[in-house]
């Protein structure tokens, strides 16, 4: 299997092929840079996301406040997370970085107010 994958580590946006199947890596080519490769072979192996979207708040001046995780989590579960997180309601304080959801769905990743 052949992916090419769009850098976006830095500006140099590269495009990289990647060959391999599963978690085999047979070849790594384009990149112009070794994060670059480090960031193909998450990509193609295990992708990755930061999920920024938002929940209820009650008593906040809108009736949604922004949240987000502080560590990626894996692309296949977002959907996951987001079923998690429309059945929160969020109360005060609402202060920037704090924890809504703790460790969401084993990830590693909290869920935590974003700018308020």
């Amino acid at each position: 299997m052949e992916k090419e994958i769009i850098c976006i580590i830095c500006p140099n946006s590269c495009h990289i092929k990647v060959t391999g199947e599963g978690s085999r890596i047979d070849s790594i080519t384009g990149n112009q840079c070794k994060r670059g490769a480090e960031y193909a072979s998450t990509e193609f192996v295990a992708p990755k996301r930061t999920l920024t979207t938002t929940v209820k708040a009650k008593g906040y001046v809108s009736p949604v406040i922004p949240v987000r995780t502080n560590n990626p989590v894996p692309k296949e579960s977002l959907m996951d997370c987001m079923a998690v997180l429309n059945k929160i309601e969020v109360e005060a304080p609402f202060e920037v970085g704090r924890v809504v959801v703790k460790n969401i769905l084993n990830s590693g990743a909290d869920v935590i107010l974003s700018n308020c």
